[in-house]
């Protein structure tokens, strides 16, 4: 089960929950972006958290502020060899397939942003790269 939660919680802190099911054939990295004046990221952002693939939910606690906006964004990349280049060397390409607000928390999304309320949960988003773009 995927868990975290931040040390230190805001002035009107609340613990709010977002649950995934992650339904593709690979481990996708994932983190959750502030669309506030304060631009935090969850778990830090230096770091993401790996959602493994499965049918089972994860939940991912967080604490936040109350009324603040978050948005969770996932992707992998897979590196796929390419065809052999002028030196003789096979190229290396990478894809790299994003979900919600991607690997950034700047892509326009209709389902991966909500409001932080205590004791609240999301619900269940799936993040199968059959619903991310490249």
């Amino acid at each position: 089960m995927l868990m975290g939660s931040l040390a230190a919680a805001p002035a009107a802190g609340a613990d709010f929950a977002f649950q995934f099911v992650n339904d593709s054939e690979r481990a996708l990295s994932l983190k959750l972006f502030s669309r506030g004046g304060a631009n935090r990221e969850w778990p830090s952002k230096t770091k993401s958290w790996t959602v493994q693939p499965g049918t089972a939910v994860q939940e991912l606690k967080v604490d936040c502020e109350e009324g603040e906006q978050i948005c969770w964004g996932a992707w992998t990349a897979a590196q796929n060899p390419g065809a052999i280049g002028g030196s003789g060397q096979r190229e290396i390409r990478t894809s790299k397939y994003l979900s919600g607000a991607g690997d950034r928390g700047l892509r326009a999304c209709t389902d991966c942003c909500y409001v932080c309320k205590d004791g609240a949960k999301s619900p269940v988003a799936k993040l199968g790269a059959e619903s991310a773009a490249q």
